[in-house]
């Protein structure tokens, strides 16, 4: 799946205490170690924020990436579940 990080929320909270936390919490693989993006391996993972490429689906995920990619302006190939980043349908 293709994905575009979305800028400006690094400020943004939820009740997981991380947003990492929160992608494992709410249908992420809490064992994962590696970053989502395809064939990176680094391991300093974050929940970034997301939204699908190239999709008329205009609502915002996590995904877990290494902080190198969640500050990548392009699109990226990851092999992960997105997971809801609404805070009133999962942790809010």
């Amino acid at each position: 799946m293709r994905i575009k990080n979305i800028n400006g929320t690094s400020q943004m909270t939820c009740k997981c205490g991380s947003w990492l936390s929160h992608w494992k919490t709410y249908g992420g693989n809490s064992n994962v170690r590696y970053c989502a993006a395809s064939t990176c391996i680094n391991t300093d993972l974050v929940g970034a924020h997301v939204q699908k490429a190239n999709s008329t689906d205009q609502g915002w995920y996590i995904a877990p990436l290494c902080k190198a990619h969640n500050n990548h302006t392009g699109t990226l190939e990851v092999s992960c579940t997105l997971v809801l980043a609404n805070k009133s349908k999962t942790c809010g």
